[in-house]
């Protein structure tokens, strides 16, 4: 479930400390009034903060089109203490630096590592957009990530849980060492060459070793490990560069890696370059 809202003003809880830079955005942290510090315990009643919610990273820049620059927060739940670098319940946080509002987005069960965040236009609007990134910590090497809108101090997600998929796929392995993808989002067919694990595949029973398929194996693609945000046409309007693999009989058998390219349109994200590999050794 989605969490979009806009808060009346309210008091602000003041945090003492000296601003740190936020570790994955072009613009740098500076020191202000606000006492807003990445590492320090974040209280606001109203976006119903507990006593382990941290402020895990901080930038300022004018993301509601007013001209004037506002405090972005990435804030989560951390387990044990401020120096964990897991944390519960993540989410964008909005302080408005002319009304004094809070807003936020989020989507439920946004957790991970080492969260971090980076402001650019992804819709077009030459308003900066907020993206959230944070690893899942798991063996695929997954990356969640949101991005949010907060033009006019109306908070809306752009990007959401669903499209940390990426592409979709639908395959299977053939005789002949090797798979047949069907790619659905895009409604195109690809062919891998499986060759390069031959020996283990017969190993496995997967194949004979004529190269006829005795076992049923149903390839799919893992969600993004990366996504990397990228002006990619020089317009100051970002697109956004993913990669994900393609597995075959097990998690760690990866036999295809994809490089895409999505561009927000329309409301949606849409495909507009995508790059696979097949191996010929391994």
């Amino acid at each position: 479930m989605h969490i979009q809202k806009i808060l009346k003003p309210i008091v602000v809880l003041l945090l003492t400390g000296v601003f740190a830079l936020g570790a994955s955005n072009l613009m740098p942290a500076q020191a202000d009034e606000s006492g807003y510090q990445i590492g320090n315990k974040f209280s606001i009643n109203d976006l119903n903060t507990i006593e382990r919610t941290y402020i895990i990273d901080y930038q300022k820049a004018d993301v509601t089109g007013d001209n004037i620059a506002d405090h972005i927060l990435l804030i989560g739940d951390k387990l044990n203490s401020k120096d964990d670098i897991y944390a519960e319940n993540l989410r964008i946080v909005i302080q408005d630096n002319k009304s004094k509002a809070y807003s936020e987005a989020t989507y439920e069960g946004l957790s991970g590592y080492e969260g971090t965040l980076f402001l650019g236009d992804f819709d077009g609007d030459k308003i900066r957009d907020v993206m959230l990134s944070s690893a899942t910590g798991g063996s695929g090497g997954i990356v969640q990530h949101l991005i949010a809108s907060f033009k006019n101090n109306s908070p809306t997600i752009i990007f959401e849980e669903k499209d940390n998929n990426g592409i979709f796929i639908d395959g299977k392995y053939i005789d002949g060492f090797k798979a047949e993808i069907n790619v659905i989002n895009l409604d195109k067919m690809i062919y891998l060459d499986l060759m390069a694990n031959r020996n283990t595949y017969i190993d496995m029973n997967i194949y004979d070793k004529d190269g006829k398929v005795l076992s049923e194996i149903t390839p799919y693609a893992i969600p993004f490990s990366e996504l990397t945000p990228v002006d990619y046409n020089g317009d100051s309007t970002y697109e956004l560069k993913g990669y994900q693999r393609i597995t075959g009989s097990y998690n760690a058998d990866t036999i295809s890696n994809i490089e895409s390219l999505w561009k927000y349109e329309n409301g949606k994200w849409n495909i507009s370059e995508l790059q696979y590999s097949t191996f010929l050794i391994k």
